[in-house]
């Protein structure tokens, strides 16, 4: 299944999404308040361990509501508990860059406040003039695992399309990479969760982005130099993930700031970021407002 938080003419909804068109979930888990976005379902997967097996009977089994263009797509999920993100994590990513392979997993974070949808725009603010691109397999963690309980492939809700945005040049200044892929729009996320048995193999998908139609990355997952398993297992072994948390596994060859000579996002720049079997996400630039003094 393709789970998706919508907007439609009454307000949100928590959908499944097919060819046969848009199916209505809010009411599948009974409650109230209902379901109306996939952050209300990873607050009901923290309550009930069922209730991932009967949203997908619910998917099964509901008759669509909407047709695909009487909605809008949203972020699938704005308010993880945390989003953590690995660096050097493709092969050919690391080739390029011109550094070895890591002998273990290089670790990051994002701010859930960077998040954004399709369509929404990412700001090119006036702090960077470096504004780079990266196009990221994102798991949605689906239940609590952590040193006690340790997390494997079906421990994920599924996976989505991430685009860990980052300002090179504050990536120099700071030393570090938090605030550099943290600013307000950073993390276009969606449009989709396809479930793992959705989508399958996560080691074999073809994965790149597109800018303003030109292909500037292209690769598979199969170049990950730690897998999704191996990076859950040895993530949790440390550290406890929630239902809804977000885990960035890595970006392959063709970033800006690799490129000879480097390219940046400016004003205007249409991107396209796309994994097979998820979809594709597609956000605007747009240069920040002058302030007016």
């Amino acid at each position: 299944m393709k789970l998706a938080t919508v907007r439609h003419r009454d307000g949100t909804a928590l959908v499944s999404l097919s060819e046969q068109g848009v199916v209505d979930l809010t009411a599948a888990l009974g409650g109230d308040p209902p379901l109306t976005d996939l952050d209300a379902l990873c607050g009901a997967l923290t309550r009930d361990s069922t209730s991932r097996l009967r949203i997908a009977e619910a998917t099964a089994s509901g008759s669509p509501r909407w047709a695909p263009d009487e909605i809008t797509i949203l972020a699938p999920l704005r308010r993880p508990s945390k989003i953590v993100c690995v660096g050097l994590n493709y092969l050919d990513h690391c080739r390029e860059t011109g550094v070895p392979a890591p002998t273990s997993p290089v670790i990051f974070s994002k701010f859930p406040s960077s998040i954004i949808g399709p369509g929404e725009p990412i700001v090119l603010h006036h702090l960077t003039k470096e504004l780079d691109w990266e196009v990221e397999l994102v798991a949605v963690i689906g239940e609590s695992v952590g040193p006690q309980h340790r997390a494997r492939l079906d421990s994920l809700l599924g996976y989505t399309i991430g685009n860990d945005v980052s300002a090179r040049d504050i990536q120099r200044q700071d030393g570090q990479w938090v605030r550099a892929k943290s600013l307000d729009s950073w993390c276009p996320l969606g449009p989709v969760v396809a479930s793992p048995d959705e989508l399958g193999d996560p080691q074999t998908l073809p994965i790149g982005l597109r800018v303003n139609g030109e292909t500037r990355q292209e690769s598979n997952t199969a170049e990950m130099v730690f897998s999704v398993s191996e990076l859950l297992e040895w993530l949790t072994a440390t550290v406890t993930f929630l239902p809804g948390d977000l885990l960035f596994t890595g970006t392959p060859h063709g970033t800006g700031g690799f490129q000879q000579p480097p390219h940046y996002l400016r004003n205007g720049d249409v991107v396209e970021a796309w994994i097979v079997g998820i979809g594709s996400l597609t956000n605007v630039v747009r240069a920040e407002p002058v302030a007016n003094h």
